[in-house]
């Protein structure tokens, strides 16, 4: 399983949440969000021009919208289904 960051994941595909390679602040606000480290998320766009839209499926939570230089922090891993 490759490790990527959320921006160049696959989208529609299950991903684990690696490491978030950010200031407190940003960790702060991913947290505030519902991103945690070893949380399951399911990534819904690949447009290189809006922020990626995604949900927490650990939690079952609602669909959030992640900007860009935000999403490139988050490193993900696929998980093969």
């Amino acid at each position: 399983m490759k490790t990527k960051n959320l921006l160049e994941a696959p989208s529609n595909k299950a991903l684990e949440v690696l490491e978030i390679n950010a200031g407190d602040a940003a960790r702060k606000r991913l947290i505030s969000m519902g991103i945690h480290i070893g949380d399951r998320l399911m990534k819904y766009n690949d447009s290189s021009w809006c922020p990626v839209l995604v949900k927490n499926i650990t939690l079952n939570s609602s669909k959030i919208a992640i900007g860009q230089l935000l999403a490139a922090k988050i490193l993900v891993r696929h998980e093969k289904s």
